[in-house]
């Protein structure tokens, strides 16, 4: 096993979680518009391609660090909610590991 392996592996972990994370952006997304319409009109109308902006991104990233679905008394909005802050705390810590064996690696 080379010294590049693990940054290989981790950096195929990332990118499946994104992947993940993007059905779980729009499983958010659906049920903002459906159950709550006006939390979803409030954050902008986010989605994950046509109103994609700086604006709705950090709409969302309040919603879910703020905790906002609290408000909403909505059980299922809730526990996606919360789990996607973890999952997006637990990327965080990969992504900045990631980078940190980059930063170790001697230059080839």
């Amino acid at each position: 096993m080379n010294q590049q392996t693990p940054s290989i592996a981790m950096f195929d972990l990332l990118l499946g979680m994104v992947v993940v994370w993007f059905v779980l952006i729009k499983l958010l997304f659906n049920r903002l518009e459906a159950a709550h319409p006006q939390k979803y009109e409030a954050m902008g109308r986010p989605s994950l391609v046509l109103r994609n902006n700086i604006a709705t991104g950090w709409a969302t990233l309040k919603f879910l660090v703020a905790r906002e679905h609290r408000l909403l008394n909505d059980n299922y909005l809730s526990k996606l909610s919360d789990a996607m802050l973890v999952y997006f705390l637990i990327y965080l810590l990969l992504f900045f590991g990631l980078f940190s064996l980059f930063i170790g690696q001697p230059a080839a």
